[in-house]
């Protein structure tokens, strides 16, 4: 089974990405990790920007009828549409509030310039996360317009993760205690491109920015409720403010991650 996971940035799709595979091998079916030549032979993820036939093609001929979850943070390509809508692959997708979204990709870019990395570099305030983010919106409804793409919210896949995991393995008839997949992820920075985690961080934002962001993007607000009472709860239990993830514990995070793939094909 071809299973994609659509993230927008920011919005624990990682961790989405990640739980999906282990609904899958708590389910005792092996999701395939990739290398070359699909991705790099350090890469963490089977992440990819365009995902067509093409690509498809080529997985399922290098895999066989062995189950793969994918990732991408792009709209969905033709072909894709055509294989979800028909039911031969399967989809989820992560969404965040905005304002949310903005300031970790905020936190990213600081972390970047700190550490004389392009990628997120040139984000220094709020108003250089808009065209992104527009970009974000736009290619999640494409996803959503499909009509079969199970979608989360980032305060459900953070807190409220074993529903989160009932549902993907409904979705794709699987066999599976909920609990235990979840429970991997009750410490959040085992989970690669972790940042910090909590819930209703758009509190840290300045009341005159929150609303140019309640504004311009009132009908998602409309669509979607972000706070959740699994986040209330968490929020009203937590006792400080906490900061950011270094690229330090960024990369050691990843490492660890790679050391784990790299130990399950020894004995796969």
């Amino acid at each position: 089974m071809i299973y994609i996971s659509y993230g927008m940035l920011k919005s624990a799709s990682t961790m989405l990405y990640q739980l999906t595979e282990e609904v899958f091998r708590f389910a005792c079916r092996r999701p395939v990790h990739l290398g070359p030549p699909f991705r790099e032979r350090l890469s963490v993820t089977n992440y990819f920007d365009t995902i067509d036939a093409k690509l498809l093609e080529a997985i399922e001929k290098a895999v066989g009828h062995a189950d793969i979850v994918l990732k991408t943070h792009q709209p969905p390509h033709p072909d894709v549409v055509r294989l979800i809508r028909s039911g031969e692959i399967l989809a989820n997708a992560a969404i965040r509030d905005p304002r949310e979204i903005a300031l970790s990709m905020l936190d990213h870019g600081r972390r970047s310039r700190r550490w004389r990395i392009a990628e997120f570099s040139e984000l220094r305030t709020v108003n250089d996360c808009f065209a992104s983010i527009d970009h974000q919106i736009d290619a999640f409804h494409c996803w959503r317009e499909l009509g079969n793409v199970e979608v989360f919210i980032y305060n459900d896949i953070c807190f409220k993760t074993e529903a989160v995991a009932t549902a993907i393995a409904r979705q794709a008839g699987l066999d599976v205690d909920s609990r235990a997949p979840a429970s991997l992820f009750q410490d959040k920075s085992v989970i690669g491109q972790f940042n910090k985690g909590v819930p209703f961080r758009y509190r840290e934002m300045r009341e005159p920015e929150s609303q140019l962001f309640l504004d311009r993007y009132a009908d998602f607000y409309s669509e979607y409720t972000f706070d959740t009472p699994e986040a209330l709860l968490v929020a009203a239990v937590a006792s400080t403010v906490r900061s950011s993830r270094g690229q330090i514990a960024q990369e050691m995070t990843r490492f660890k991650r790679l050391l784990r793939y790299q130990i399950g094909r020894i004995f796969t």
